[in-house]
């Protein structure tokens, strides 16, 4: 089997919801979208989040990467040959992250669809029901998020994401009053995006901590040694998100002793094959993982892998999009995102959809 063709097209869908963090307000992810196809009639498919302007490349230069180096550099070649073919990629364009996620993606795919067996199985078969998934709760007034809460607890979410960051003062006193407005049983992952300085941070997560129901920080601080610094003060645990980027991340994340576990955003690693190396170094180092399924084909690509992982037992949130690029809905199931058992990713796009969004970018 050879690959033929690579098509690439940029996709925008709107959020539900806003997403505000310290670096800005979001209400559209940029995505872009890709279909490998070969000469024996596979075609796969595969994603990525283009995260500019707070970090990475604008969704236009990441289509440039696949369209102008990365594609030349596979096209001709076995698309079963996954590592070789990042190999090719990286030599062709080392900076293009993103852009490498989205043709891994659709490599893994067609390989599972020729074989007839679902991903997770060519990644080591499942161990586990699929992607953990908590919920997630917009930064806002207290009151607005005590009710949001109380709506989602209803179905039975008790682990609750939302962002901190915004200065102590400003989110002690924010947490001291959700705290009273929610019940006891309910748990916050509060993610500060690398927003405090070290020295506000202690402040901000001692205070924090001491209010209860924190279940884990999230990369409050941008260095390691500042990780490592909260990590001995605090009896909460640790996540790093911004400090992963690769194997030697993990481990110097380990060696360091900056967090006891880490969130995995694929696309920043350059798709399952990077993430399946760092997760053997964070197994071997001790250290848990959440990997983030955000939506669509993402969304198929984490759950294949975080059913795969056996460390992969901390939740992360299933992103809240106005509308979905696939023929077919894919949700969490409960509190889990299952891995489709279909062969490849188990998913296809709606084509009619795919134009739609890409005529609207």
């Amino acid at each position: 089997m050879k690959i033929t063709a690579i098509d690439s097209t940029i996709v925008n869908i709107a959020r539900s919801r806003d997403l505000a963090t310290v670096y800005g307000v979001s209400s559209t992810t940029n995505t872009v979208v890709v279909q490998v196809r070969t000469d024996e009639g596979i075609t796969g498919i595969g994603q990525t989040v283009a995260p500019a302007p707070w970090s990475g490349d604008p969704v236009e230069v990441v289509k440039h990467h696949i369209d102008r180096y990365l594609a030349p550099a596979i096209i001709g070649q076995d698309p079963f040959n996954i590592e070789r073919l990042h190999q090719l990629m990286f030599q062709s364009m080392r900076s293009a992250v993103n852009a490498r996620a989205a043709l891994d993606f659709a490599l893994w795919d067609i390989k599972g669809r020729a074989l007839g067996v679902p991903v997770y199985q060519l990644l080591g078969g499942a161990c586990r029901p699929g992607a953990l998934c908590h919920a997630f709760v917009e930064r806002d007034e207290p009151p607005a998020m005590a009710a949001r809460i109380e709506e989602l607890a209803a179905n039975g979410w008790t682990w609750f994401k939302t962002k901190i960051g915004f200065g102590v003062a400003a989110d002690v006193a924010w947490y001291r009053q959700l705290r009273e407005l929610v019940g006891d049983d309910i748990r916050f992952q509060l993610d500060g995006n690398t927003g405090y300085t070290l020295a506000d941070a202690v402040a901000a997560l001692m205070g924090l901590e001491a209010l209860g129901g924190v279940a884990l920080f999230e990369q409050p601080v941008r260095y390691l040694n500042e990780m490592a610094a909260l990590a001995a003060r605090l009896n909460t645990p640790l996540q790093a998100d911004e400090a992963t980027s690769d194997p030697r991340s993990v481990y110097e994340i380990a060696r360091e002793r900056a967090a006891q576990a880490l969130h995995f955003k694929l696309h920043r690693y350059g798709g399952l094959l990077p993430a399946m190396k760092m997760a053997a170094v964070a197994e071997a180092a001790g250290l848990e993982l959440s990997i983030a399924p955000y939506f669509d084909v993402m969304a198929a690509g984490a759950a294949h892998l975080a059913a795969a992982t056996p460390g992969a037992s901390w939740p992360a949130g299933f992103s809240d999009m106005t509308d979905s690029i696939l023929a077919e809905p894919y949700e969490p199931d409960g509190q889990i995102l299952k891995p489709p058992a279909a062969p490849g990713l188990g998913v296809d796009l709606d084509e009619d959809k795919l134009a739609h969004y890409a005529a609207a970018s």
